[in-house]
């Protein structure tokens, strides 16, 4: 049986995939607090910001780094970033949030919400949508390209199924951007605007959005592409409202590791969702998949059926990576974010599971 260990932590694997020279017998290396997470980090040049909690206590948080190139430009922890595809799981809440106040049902097929929906579609639901497995395509252009509403659907609506409505779990970006535009159509408000006044505010989460939080010019860390400076996120292409529909509501908000964990603790304390409908976000509903054991709406799902039970979700962009793991049962959330692509936040989260749980 697994069992949490916040003191003594036990290291079985190498950690982020280097080698540790051990003096046990048995190779492994007994941890008394979190400072070779940090020794590891600083030999790695990871980039970014580092958090770890167990329910309402902080067990790490630390960042690392530059976040531009200004004279005192180093990460802190409350630096924002890029978190990805992380939007994703904001989008699904967005969505189960309006079914809770009966505005629409998961049931729901695409042909309810636009026009001319060709018969190939018409029948996709919005619980396809959410479980990627609605057989559309993952893109039709670039995160940062101009486009309109009414181009952006019919080139989506034009695209050829690449496998059969509801049969395979296809990735797909274009899905949820469909779903923003169910959001705005549904409750009146733009994107951002619901996703502040439902789920951030009630989260207490006033450092996340896309241009709402007004961003000051050194909040937000510069993307790093092999330890070259560039741009951050939003001095990219995008409209007075945000990103095009090629990145809304699919990728693209900005935020900081703390906001995540608050994030984690409205679910986990059923702030946002209520009970029912929070079983219902973190519940298997597609398998299988090619990334994760099973997909739920927002998020991977693996061991469900174990007191391990983890749920997560990584995003990536040309300059930006992210992980973020909760262990439900565990109350155990693990954040990984950073401003440069090459930073292997997966395995960061990962390792830090290995010796968090341990047998």
């Amino acid at each position: 049986m697994k069992k949490i260990k916040t003191i003594v932590l036990l290291l079985t694997l190498s950690f982020l995939s280097m080698n540790f020279s051990c003096s046990t017998s048995d190779d492994e290396v007994k941890i008394e607090d979190f400072s070779s997470l940090d020794t590891e980090l600083i030999a790695r040049d990871f980039t970014g910001v580092v958090l770890v909690a167990q329910n309402d206590d902080i067990l790490f948080n630390k960042a690392y780094g530059r976040k531009n190139s200004q004279e005192n430009g180093f990460n802190d922890i409350n630096t924002v970033f890029d978190m990805g595809s992380i939007t994703k799981q904001f989008t699904a809440a967005g969505i189960l949030k309006l079914e809770m106040q009966n505005e629409l049902s998961v049931n729901d097929s695409l042909s309810k919400y636009f026009d001319a929906v060709p018969n190939d579609k018409k029948n996709i639901t919005i619980h396809q949508l959410l479980t990627h497995s609605s057989g559309l395509v993952v893109g039709i252009g670039g995160d940062y390209e101009t486009i309109t509403e009414e181009a952006f659907l019919e080139q989506v609506f034009d695209s050829e199924l690449i496998s059969p409505v509801g049969e395979r779990f296809n990735y797909s970006n274009v899905g949820y951007s469909l779903l923003g535009l169910i959001i705005e159509k549904v409750s009146g408000l733009d994107y951002e605007g619901f996703l502040r006044s439902e789920i951030f505010e009630p989260s207490n989460m006033y450092h996340t959005g896309y241009i709402i939080p007004d961003w000051q010019d050194n909040e937000v860390a510069n993307g790093y592409l092999n330890g070259v400076e560039d741009n951050k996120p939003n001095e990219e292409n995008w409209s007075d409202n945000g990103p095009y529909l090629n990145l809304k509501a699919n990728g693209g908000i900005l935020t900081r590791a703390n906001d995540l964990l608050l994030w984690s603790q409205s679910i986990l304390n059923n702030t946002v969702l209520d009970e029912v409908t929070t079983s219902k976000y973190l519940y298997p509903h597609f398998e299988p998949t090619n990334i994760y054991d099973s997909y739920g709406y927002g998020w991977g799902i693996e061991n469900n059926d174990s007191e391990n039970k983890l749920v997560l979700h990584g995003g990536t962009t040309d300059l930006f990576a992210s992980d973020m793991w909760i262990y439900p049962n565990k109350g155990i959330t693990i954040i990984a974010l950073s401003n440069e692509f090459e930073a292997s936040v997966y395995t960061i989260a990962r390792d830090i599971s290995n010796f968090l749980l341990v047998e």
